[in-house]
């Protein structure tokens, strides 16, 4: 063979393996495209899943802010019934002497 022939069939043996090694790479970047893909679509779908729970958990915040309102409102109606009676307890209405409520102006 002569030099130029050899110096040929090097070039072209060099061009091979390079032209196999740009198929892998190709075949390397369809697959992580593919991946990326995929990826964007689950980043997607989580963030519609996030926004979903987000207003869930806004709904549910408001919702016990109400009952706490609730609750604060009926402690105040509670005290105030307690408060009436106690008075209704202290007035001249029972003696307090009789195990059963008395009016005060009744013989006993």
């Amino acid at each position: 063979m002569l030099p130029d022939e050899m110096e040929a069939e090097k070039n072209r043996k060099m061009i091979l393996a390079q032209a196999d090694e740009i198929e892998i790479l190709k075949r390397n970047v369809n697959e992580l495209q593919a991946q990326l893909n995929a990826a964007h679509k689950r980043i997607a779908s989580q963030s519609e899943d996030w926004g979903g729970m987000r207003d869930k958990l806004d709904s549910a915040l408001i919702h016990n802010k109400r009952l706490i309102e609730q609750n604060a409102e009926a402690m105040v109606i509670i005290g105030h019934k307690q408060q009436e009676l106690d008075a209704m307890e202290e007035s001249e209405c029972f003696c307090g002497l009789a195990d059963e409520p008395v009016m005060a102006t009744e013989d006993i």
